[in-house]
C-alpha cells in the first residue's frame, strides 16, 4: 500500500484506493480491481465482469478466460465449457473434448460407449455382432459350443485347432486365437478394436495410442482432446496441447506463452486482455496498459488512476498529481498544501500566500514574512502609530535606557 498523509494511491491485490484508505474489492471473485464496480482481473476460478461466476469443474486446473468462461476441458471432461463427463466406460477415462465419442473398454459399445453388450459377448460392435467370445464358445451372439475337446475355435466358423483361421482384422496369430500383429487401423488382442478417426490414418499402437493426430487442433494419447481455442491456429503440442496463444482482438501485441496483451490497440484501454477501460479523468484517456494507472490527470484530479478529486480549496490550477498537494489556493485567505490552513490574522486582510506567508504586508507593530514578530515595546510610535520596520528594526529611535537597532538592549548610562 502507497500513501501520504492524507491520500491513499495503490493497493495490494484484492483493494482499491479511497482517499486515506484501502476498500476491499466489491466482489470476492475480483484478484485486482481500480474502482468498487468491477473487476480488473479474477481470482483463479472465476470469471465474468465483476467475477462472479465459477469456472466450471471440467476445466483444466479449474481455470477459464475472463471473459466468456471458456476452457481447454482436463480429463474425463467434454462439450462447450467442459461441464459434461466422458463416460465411465471410456478407456482411460478420455473422449473427444467435442462430443464426448471414446474408444470402449470390452463389453460396451456406442460413440460413447453408452451401450453395454450381451451377457453372451465378451465384447461386441453393436447388440447383434460379438467380436470376443468366452473361452468355448462361438458364432455372431456366441452362442454356439465349440466342439474342440475344451481347445479353441475360430469365433465365425467354429473350426478348431489346426484349420483356426486368424480373425480378419489380424496379419498373424498364435494357436490360441490371439492377434500377433493387426491390419492398419485395429488394435487389440482380437484386432478387433479400431483405431481413432483422430489418429493419423487410423494408426495406433497395441493399447490404441495413435502415433500421429490426424488433426492438429487435438492432442492426447488417444488424440481425442481439443486445443484450447486460444492457440494459434487452433494448433497444440502433441502431447501436452500446450501451444504459442493468439493475441485478443483487443491487443496490439501479446505474450505468446500467456495470451497476456503487451500493448493495446487502443491507448484507452488496459489489462490482461485490454479489457478495461482508463480513466476518463487521465489526460487523453490514456493510461499504462497493464496496470491502468495514468500518465497524468486531467485539472481537478489526482491519484494514481487519477480518481479522485484535488480539494475544493485548490485553484483552477490543480493540484500534483501524486501528492495532492495544491498548486495554488483558490482564496488569499488560506494556505498550506491543500489550502486547508487560514492566513495569519495578523496579515492585511489576512491575506497570504500558499506558504502562508503574507502578501499585502503586517497589521501595525508586526513583522516578518508571516507577522508573526511583535515590534519592541521599547520603540518610539511613529505618527502612524508603526514603531518597526519589516526586519524588527525601530523606525523613530528607542525609549529612554534601551538601544540596538531594535531596542531590546537596556542602557549601561545612568543620568544623575
Amino acid at each position: 500500500m502507497s500513501c501520504s498523509e492524507s491520500r491513499c494511491y495503490s493497493c495490494k491485490n484484492g483493494y482499491f484506493p479511497i482517499d486515506t484508505y484501502c476498500n476491499i474489492c466489491t466482489y470476492p471473485g475480483c484478484h485486482t480491481c481500480s474502482d468498487g464496480s468491477s473487476c480488473d482481473t479474477c481470482r483463479p476460478g472465476y470469471w465474468g465482469p465483476t467475477c462472479n461466476y465459477v469456472c466450471n469443474a471440467g476445466c483444466n486446473e479449474s481455470i477459464c478466460v475472463m471473459i466468456d468462461g471458456s476452457c481447454t476441458c482436463r480429463s474425463g471432461y467434454y462439450g462447450k465449457g467442459c461441464y459434461q463427463t466422458c463416460s465411465t466406460h471410456c478407456i482411460n477415462n478420455t473422449c473427444s473434448a467435442s462430443d464426448g465419442s471414446c474408444e470402449c473398454f470390452d463389453g460396451h459399445y456406442g460413440d460413447r460407449c453408452e451401450y453395454k453388450c450381451m451377457v453372451s459377448c465378451q465384447d461386441c460392435v453393436d447388440d447383434a455382432q460379438c467380436t470376443v467370445c468366452p473361452a468355448g464358445k462361438y458364432g455372431p451372439t456366441c452362442t454356439f459350443d465349440c466342439e474342440c475337446n475344451g481347445g479353441p475355435c475360430d469365433i465365425e466358423t467354429g473350426q478348431c485347432g489346426e484349420q483356426f483361421t486368424c480373425p480378419s482384422q489380424c496379419t498373424s496369430c498364435s494357436d490360441t486365437g490371439d492377434c500377433t500383429a493387426c491390419q492398419a487401423g485395429f488394435y487389440g488382442p482380437f484386432c478387433k478394436q479400431t483405431c481413432s478417426l483422430s489418429c493419423t490414418n487410423r494408426g495406433c499402437h497395441w493399447n490404441g495410442t495413435c502415433y500421429q493426430c490426424y488433426n492438429t487442433n487435438t492432442y492426447g494419447f488417444y488424440c481425442n482432446i481439443q486445443c484450447s481455442v486460444l492457440c494459434i491456429n487452433n494448433t497444440c503440442d502433441r502431447w501436452t496441447g500446450r501451444c504459442p496463444l493468439k493475441c485478443h482482438s483487443r491487443c496490439e501485441t501479446c505474450d505468446s506463452s500467456t495470451g497476456k496483451c503487451t500493448k493495446c490497440k487502443l491507448s484507452s484501454q488496459y489489462g490482461d486482455l485490454c479489457q478495461n477501460q482508463c480513466n476518463a479523468s487521465c489526460v487523453n484517456s490514456t493510461c499504462n496498459h497493464t496496470s491502468g494507472e495514468c500518465f497524468a490527470c486531467s485539472n481537478g484530479y489526482v491519484g494514481s488512476f487519477c480518481n479522485m478529486s484535488c480539494s475544493s480549496a485548490c485553484s483552477s490550477s490543480g493540484c500534483d498529481m501524486e501528492s495532492g498537494k495544491c498548486h495554488s489556493c483558490s482564496s488569499t485567505a488560506s494556505h498550506g498544501d491543500f489550502c486547508d490552513k487560514p492566513c495569519s490574522d495578523t496579515c492585511i486582510n489576512s491575506q497570504c500566500d500558499r506558504h502562508g506567508e503574507c502578501t499585502s504586508g503586517c497589521i501595525t507593530n508586526h513583522y516578518g514574512p508571516t507577522c508573526m514578530f511583535i515590534c519592541s515595546e521599547n520603540c518610539i510610535a511613529t505618527m502612524t502609530g508603526h514603531r518597526c520596520d519589516d526586519q524588527g528594526r525601530c523606525l523613530n529611535g528607542c525609549t529612554p535606557g534601551y538601544t540596538g537597532e531594535d531596542c531590546r538592549t537596556g542602557s549601561n548610562t545612568i543620568n544623575t
